[in-house]
């Protein structure tokens, strides 16, 4: 059902916001907010690409079955300069991506997301919460149309996901704000657990 569908798990930000690596915060359901997203996907049967330079995340996911680390060829240069870490890769149809610090995502919000792509899987198909777009859940063809306009983007230092969302082929796909809570400070943390 989701042959040449890769999922990209963002987990490389500083979290300075957090004051800690979001990345390997305890999940309520069971180990850290990294493993809790690579669970969702492998729950899928997805192969998974964890991005990130931070070498507690490759040694973590090291010994996961289906689950590759690749460095952040940009460190501390944003989202959309990590993605340049997966597009391209052969016999990858699509990229389904999802970053780390939205610990509230399950698999049937995931599933959706699939089948909506999966209706017209030559434009990317990106979340919004009922607020804003959420380009960070989205999935992206792993076409030229998006590559070209990744690079051309990171050539110019143009960093935005919204900037090249603007350049991009996309349709919205709206979806509960609770499951795509973006939880950046101690704060937020509470919120977890409702």
């Amino acid at each position: 059902m989701l042959q040449g569908l890769r999922a990209c798990v963002l987990s490389g930000g500083m979290s300075c916001r957090m004051g800690r690596d979001k990345s390997l915060l305890a999940h309520p359901q069971g180990g850290c907010w990294l493993t809790h997203s690579i669970g969702l996907c492998r729950h899928l049967d997805l192969p998974v690409d964890v991005v990130s330079s931070i070498s507690s995340h490759r040694q973590l996911v090291s010994t996961l079955k289906g689950v590759d680390c690749k460095s952040d060829p940009f460190p501390g240069q944003g989202p959309l300069a990590a993605l340049s870490a997966v597009f391209g890769q052969a016999k990858v149809l699509a990229l389904l991506v999802l970053p780390v610090d939205m610990p509230c995502l399950d698999s049937s919000t995931l599933v959706r997301l699939i089948h909506a792509w999966q209706e017209q899987p030559s434009v990317a198909v990106v979340s919004h919460d009922g607020n804003q777009l959420q380009p960070l859940f989205a999935v992206y063809p792993n076409h030229s149309v998006y590559r070209d306009a990744l690079w051309s983007q990171l050539a110019a230092d143009r960093l935005s996901m919204h900037d090249w969302l603007g350049r991009v082929p996309h349709r919205v796909l709206a979806l509960p704000y609770g499951a795509l809570r973006n939880l950046n400070c101690p704060a937020d943390l509470g919120t977890l657990e409702e």
